[in-house]
């Protein structure tokens, strides 16, 4: 062992050394302790590999503990009794890769809890309290993938439930009993997924998958599925394992995996299949194992194919694969072990054959071929003798998974012959029907519309002149194309053939409009518009005479009420004057009643065609006698009958 010793001697720079030292051994000193620090294991949890792995399992932990090194890469805090995750709770923990939650009471998960994990990989809450997906959580975590939210509480998988992490490769979403929907659009986003988990989920359908473009491998294992419908794996085209053990599967439906091009393993064991459709797994070129095993499978003429296939594709292993349920003599034989010896096997019927159909170029068009059960395979020959079978997708015409065969919109080309065969083990049969298809009709009521501009003439056309000039304007005409492709139909002069154009003619620029041009064989359309115009304007009509004819009435209705009710019309004139005798209307006032008399007015008859006098002048009248003289002038029906006088007479009192 060697011991170097430094040996500082006096001199003229030695209190530069000293100093040089002394800066040394503090940095030494600051780094020790940061090192210290970084490397720190929190209080029951145990640490390794310098602090990168913290472990703190089984701990009662209510909450995440403080003083996690920031070297941590790997955290496992599951069986504890954390309940909520709150936000930032991890920010400084930058090298995290793997945090294990499981197996606590989480029910909450706040919004950033998981900020500042952009390393994060793979993310445990399995076995937890979550009621929710939460979504909001996983905002940036851009490199994760792996999530585990199996055996939650979770009721619902909405709509992009997971679109904020789209780098995930696996998602278990299993055991979530408590689930009930799922959004059409739960799994939109997930382009990188590989694996999906919905095993346990007590499905009674398969949710819609199609997002999942690069998905492997799906487990469906544990559900109520019952029946597998065509369509139900559409889009996984890239799909290699299926898993539906005991999933209470009774029907699988002709075509149901015919998307499944690449798909390798089909596990269908623990079920209720009696039969599977014919040449089911045909479509399915690279499927090497099937699990067919503790199913009830009815060994005739149905299983004869499944037979075939198993001694072509998995001719050396027999206990994965299916054994009969029945008959009870064939009981517990081995399917791949049947031949057609054993059954008495007969050729499809086809119950509703197709029939000859006549549609019109454009149209969409079926041609239905329906058999007696679906365990038969439906195929199509064309007239040019293409066989069409269910998932030879074309642009127009395709095969139904129920053997119809559809055709978006016909062309003349596919007028034709066109045959069905339906084949089951013991053969085929076939039926035909003849597909007719005509032209579009060209006689079709049209109204052709053109823009025609109008310009003004500076100088008048002559009457010699090739122009049509209507108030010193001519019309240029700019033709429509006709349904069949050209300017104008044939034979079908148009309103404005006789029509001259001359390009050359000086002429003043003015707004352009579009006029409808009507060619004369072409009528139908113009009927209906002028029957439509007749009858709103017959209903306007209408409309208008009843308004005035009311309005009549009720005028009629008022004047008569008037007469009934109210008879001769009077109007009355008030006169006040005093003991002096007056004048009305140029007239003397006859002498005032006596005094006993003077409560009965007098009546004097007055014939003037005024029924209006100026009153004489009033004065104070204290301590005098007064006389009110009433002019009343009667009318009847615009007639002046006369006037009358009425007086009477009152003393005031001083």
């Amino acid at each position: 062992m060697r011991i170097a010793t430094l040996t500082c001697l006096p001199g003229p720079s030695s209190p530069f050394l000293f100093a040089l030292l002394y800066s040394l051994l503090a940095l030494v000193v600051l780094v020790t302790s940061s090192s210290s620090s970084s490397s720190s294991c929190p209080g029951r949890c145990t640490c390794s590999n310098q602090a990168s792995r913290v472990i703190c399992t089984r701990q009662s932990l209510d909450d995440v503990p403080d003083s996690i090194s920031v070297n941590t890469r790997y955290l496992n805090l599951q069986e504890n009794a954390i309940q909520v995750i709150k936000s930032d709770t991890f920010k400084h923990l930058r090298h995290l890769e793997i945090l294990q939650l499981s197996k606590n009471q989480i029910r909450q998960i706040e919004v950033g809890a998981f900020n500042g994990l952009p390393n994060l990989n793979t993310l445990e809450l399995f076995d937890n309290h979550l009621t929710l997906v939460p979504s909001h959580a996983f905002e940036y975590l851009s490199k994760l993938r792996e999530l585990w939210l199996r055996n939650n509480p979770i009721e619902t998988l909405p709509g992009y439930a997971f679109h904020r992490v789209p780098s995930l490769r696996r998602l278990d979403l299993g055991e979530l009993k408590k689930l009930d929907f799922i959004s059409d659009a739960a799994f939109v986003g997930l382009f990188n997924l590989r694996y999906l988990n919905l095993g346990m989920c007590g499905l009674k359908d398969i949710p819609k998958l199609t997002a999942l473009v690069r998905l492997e491998e799906l487990e469906l294992s544990g559900n109520r599925l019952e029946i597998i419908r065509p369509g139900s794996f559409q889009g996984l085209v890239l799909l290699r394992k299926l898993w539906l053990m005991h999933s209470q599967v009774s029907v699988i439906e002709r075509n149901a995996f015919d998307d499944l091009k690449n798909l390798e393993e089909l596990n269908l064991s623990h079920n209720s299949l009696h039969s599977l459709p014919h040449d089911l797994f045909t479509p399915l070129h690279k499927l090497e194992r099937v699990h067919l095993n503790h199913n009830p499978w009815v060994c005739n003429c149905d299983v004869l194919w499944l037979s075939w296939w198993l001694k072509e594709t998995v001719p050396s292993n027999t206990t994965c694969c299916a054994r009969c349920h029945a008959p009870p003599f064939l009981k517990g034989k081995y399917i791949g072990e049947l031949d057609q010896s054993h059954f008495t096997c007969y050729a499809p019927v086809i119950v509703e054959p197709p029939t000859d159909l006549n549609v019109t170029e454009g149209m969409a068009a079926e041609l239905k071929c329906r058999t007696s059960t679906s365990t038969t395979s439906v195929n199509w020959i064309t007239p040019n003798g293409t066989l069409m079978t269910h998932g030879s997708y074309r642009v127009r015409i395709s095969v139904l998974h129920d053997g119809t065969l559809n055709f978006t919109n016909v062309t003349l080309r596919d007028t034709g012959q066109y045959t069905c065969m339906v084949t089951n083990a013991a053969g085929n049969t076939t039926a035909t029907a003849v597909l007719n298809v005509t032209a579009a009709d060209v006689s079709v009521n049209y109204t052709y519309f053109t823009t025609v501009t109008v310009e003004s003439v500076e100088t008048p056309g002559e009457e010699e002149s090739a122009l049509v000039a209507i108030n010193e304007t001519f019309i240029r005409v700019l033709p429509v194309p006709t349904p069949s492709g050209h300017l104008w139909p044939d034979s079908i002069p148009t309103t404005v053939s006789s029509l001259s154009i001359d390009w050359s003619s000086p002429r003043a620029t003015r707004p352009t409009f579009t006029v409808p041009i009507t060619e004369p064989g072409f009528s139908g359309l113009d009927d209906v518009i002028k029957t439509t115009k007749i009858i709103i304007g017959c209903f306007v009509a209408i409309t208008f005479m009843a308004a005035v004819m009311l309005v009549v009435f009720y005028k009629l209705r008022k004047q008569h009420q008037l007469h009934k009710h109210h008879g001769p019309a009077r109007a009355i004139e008030i006169i006040n004057v005093e003991d002096e005798w007056g004048f009305i209307c140029g007239r003397p006032l006859p002498p005032p009643p006596p005094p006993h008399r003077a409560h009965a007015p007098t009546l004097i008859q007055v014939t003037s065609s005024s029924s209006y006098c100026q009153s004489p002048k009033s004065s104070q009248l204290n301590g005098r006698r007064n006389f009110l003289w009433i002019i009343s002038t009667d009318r009847t029906a615009g007639r002046n009958n006369g006037m009358h006088l009425h007086v009477a007479s009152w003393t005031n009192q001083s």
